[in-house]
């Protein structure tokens, strides 16, 4: 069982380093889609337009509070260094790299932390070598291929583990000045990199109160962490604050409903946007073992009492009680579009979880079984991501639905100077190296909200010199003669507002494979629109016959 475990992290370690030569030297064409999620673009042009001159801005035209800032930051110091011509292939591969770094970092915490647990609830040497394989060869072959390159969810993913890793080997509460820096600055970095991950941050936090209450002298490590914590999260929310009337970013205030409880409408949006079926297995199964651990953890401290936890039980109890909250909360307030980066920590825990329970209920067999349960599935899971990618890759090289070559059509089209609005299009908007405001609202901030609410969407757009308007077209269709209705909702005020389009302004047709076929239109939009919007104004005056 040795060598079988440690033969299956040696094939991650190959799969993990594949990865990165693929992320480093394939072009982005074809990683869109692929191994890069759309949000990626939104963080790799905010630190580009950052160091362009533009401040902290997705669109060049107003700051941007839609974004969490862990990634940028890391960016802006790369681009500016790795890549003083800013480059658009180079800034991509910057993102791309700082993401794999994040993941690999992550993955060596997550065998460390593996190990520990494992030999905390008591499976022998033998069979935890083979389970750390199983867990090793599960994150590598099903959670590092996903489409997070250039996103967030791998710095939550590495800042995450490393907590854990360090609880798991030191306790929760240990003493000195360097553990408690450590924890509460991964801690804090954890929230940086997704704001929604301060669950695992309160999780955290009340393990150490329950801790803190049976030893002495533990208060002011308690304190110390909740110091640098607060320290290094501070600075961001109080620039939302100043900057934007508001503690969170905009993003943050549009995916949830909080506190507007409408249990149908969150269920249908986790279960009827972006997760595929085996992230949906994944959240519901993690959901309840979270639940069930978390119980199970209560009752064993009522029992025998906090103090006999080790730090391989604390950080699986900080871990469980993250994911039960941060799950809880999708379930309930999910407003709109759910991807399963939203819980990553979810697959490591659910593996753990699995070989920790297997091992309990059928001894040296049930880890046996759950190993190769989770080396089985990733296999599967594996194959099933290249049988999805190779076709897509072969439809990129035919160039059919080429996104970096459509934001190139775009660059090309749109001359600088002119403002385009609509759309979520975060790649083909970084790609396009246009200003660009973003349509859904997610990469922008509160007064856009404001102002679909208000009717004033139009007013909005010619005051920010808005000349050109992107839309998605789906299915895919001709313009006809009449004109055109772009509609834009607020979900934070839940109200709509739309402006006309003349299709004869239509300058820019390209066909995109999203949705199973998707056009891009991009309209001239200028005085003759202005008059329209003033007619249709002037119309909803009139009564109703």
């Amino acid at each position: 069982m040795r060598l079988v475990g440690r033969t299956l992290v040696a094939l991650s370690a190959l799969l993990l380093i594949a990865l990165g030569a693929v992320l480093l030297l394939v072009h982005p064409r074809y990683l869109l889609g692929t191994l890069s999620g759309d949000d990626a673009g939104y963080y790799l042009a905010v630190a580009r337009n950052y160091v362009l001159g533009h401040g902290f801005s997705f669109d060049r035209v107003a700051p941007t509070n839609g974004f969490n800032p862990l990634m940028p930051m890391l960016l802006i110091p790369l681009d500016r260094v790795v890549a003083p011509g800013l480059d658009l292939v180079a800034c991509f591969r910057i993102g791309m790299f700082v993401t794999w770094a994040a993941m690999v970092a992550g993955w060596v915490s997550l065998l460390r932390l593996s190990s520990r647990v494992l030999s905390a609830h008591g499976v022998p040497e033998g069979a935890r070598d083979l389970a750390v394989g199983a867990v090793s060869f599960w994150l590598a072959a099903f959670v590092a291929p996903k489409g997070y390159h250039g996103m967030d969810a791998f710095l939550v993913l590495a800042a995450g583990a490393s907590y854990l890793s360090g609880v798991s080997a030191h306790g929760i509460l240990a003493r000195g000045a360097r553990h408690a820096v450590r924890d509460g600055a991964l801690l804090a970095l954890a929230v940086l990199a997704r704001v929604d991950s301060l669950p695992l941050a309160m999780a955290a936090f009340l393990v150490m109160a329950r801790a803190e209450r049976t030893e002495r002298g533990a208060a002011r490590a308690l304190l110390a962490r909740l110091a640098v914590f607060v320290a290094g999260v501070a600075p961001y929310l109080l620039w939302n604050l100043f900057a934007f009337s508001d503690w969170l970013p905009i993003s943050a205030r549009l995916k949830s409903s909080f506190p507007v409880l409408d249990l149908a409408t969150s269920l249908r949006t986790v279960f009827g946007s972006s997760l595929n079926l085996a992230d949906e297995l994944v959240l519901v199964l993690s959901f309840a073992v979270a639940l069930g651990w978390t119980a199970a953890e209560l009752r064993r401290a009522r029992r025998v009492g906090p103090s006999t936890a080790t730090g391989a039980h604390d950080a699986m109890a900080v871990l469980a009680l993250g994911l039960a909250a941060r799950l809880a909360w999708l379930l309930l307030f999910s407003r709109l579009d759910v991807q399963g980066s939203y819980f990553i920590l979810a697959h490591p825990f659910l593996a753990l979880a699995g070989l920790v329970i297997g091992s309990r209920v059928a001894g040296g067999r049930g880890n046996a079984a759950m190993a190769a349960a989770l080396t089985c599935a990733g296999v599967a899971l594996l194959t099933l991501k290249l049988l999805t990618t190779l076709p897509a890759v072969r439809a990129i090289a035919a160039g059919d639905g080429d996104e970096w070559n459509i934001g190139r059509s775009v660059h090309d089209a749109v001359p600088e100077g002119s403002v385009i609005y609509g759309g979520a299009f975060g790649l083909i908007g970084y790609i396009a190296d246009r200003a660009w405001i973003n349509g859904d609202g997610v990469a922008n901030d509160h007064a856009y909200q404001d102002a679909i609410a208000g009717g004033r969407l139009a007013h909005y757009l010619r005051e920010r010199s808005v000349d050109v308007i992107a839309v998605a077209v789906s299915p895919p269709r001709e313009p006809g003669r009449e004109l055109l209705t772009l509609g834009a909702g607020s979900p934070l005020h839940a109200a709509r507002d739309s402006i006309l389009l003349d299709p004869r302004e239509i300058f820019l047709r390209q066909r995109m494979r999203r949705n199973g076929g998707t056009d891009l239109w991009l309209v001239r939009w200028g005085d003759t629109a202005r008059v329209q919007e003033d007619e249709v104004s002037s119309s909803r005056l009139q009564p109703s016959r």
